[in-house]
């Protein structure tokens, strides 16, 4: 799967370079989709948010770890695949969700915390910051376009964080002359 891709893969040949036969896998992992979860799973652990005393700099660490993994051939060639095919299956997605939750789960508690010692606004909505930093990796890789690099990551982070607005303007007073 990681030569090849989730498409181009068959179960038969994993066993076969596995050394076992296709039922041993298949016991393991009903489908292949369940395959591909556990090998993603494993090959993309799960890194801990860094904890700098920096919300800014925590994020692009974060940001600049989730760009190098998610450019590399693994997520193009399988992670988005499966993505897709788990989807289709339904109750499949549920699972790959769960799965890949426990970065957010860190994530989220790590700006819960700096909302809560005044370093990002109250109104704060943490996975509304997740998802705002996330698509600029996952919406290149939808449209198969190229994604951010992980020298991007300051700008990305910077660019959510004041967001897009003008600074605000004094209305000029005109005279009634």
């Amino acid at each position: 799967m990681l030569e090849r891709g989730y498409h181009a893969a068959t179960v038969t040949e994993i066993a076969r370079r596995a050394g076992v036969g296709t039922p041993a896998i298949y016991r393991r992992w009903p489908t292949k989709v369940e395959f591909a979860m556990d090998l993603m799973v494993r090959v993309s652990e799960p890194e801990p948010i860094p904890e700098t005393g920096s919300i800014r700099d925590d994020l692009v660490s974060f940001m600049a770890l989730r760009l190098r993994t998610w450019s590399a051939p693994l997520f193009r060639q399988l992670v988005f695949p499966a993505l897709l095919q788990a989807q289709a299956e339904g109750t499949l997605a549920k699972q790959m969700g769960e799965r890949f939750s426990q970065y957010r789960q860190a994530l989220g508690a790590r700006i819960r915390r700096s909302v809560e010692s005044g370093e990002l606004r109250s109104d704060t909505d943490p996975d509304r910051l997740i998802d705002l930093l996330m698509g600029t990796i996952t919406m290149p890789m939808l449209f198969v376009q190229d994604a951010p690099t992980p020298a991007d990551a300051p700008s990305i982070v910077d660019q959510v964080l004041s967001g897009y607005s003008a600074p605000s303007r004094v209305p000029v007073r005109q005279s009634a002359t």
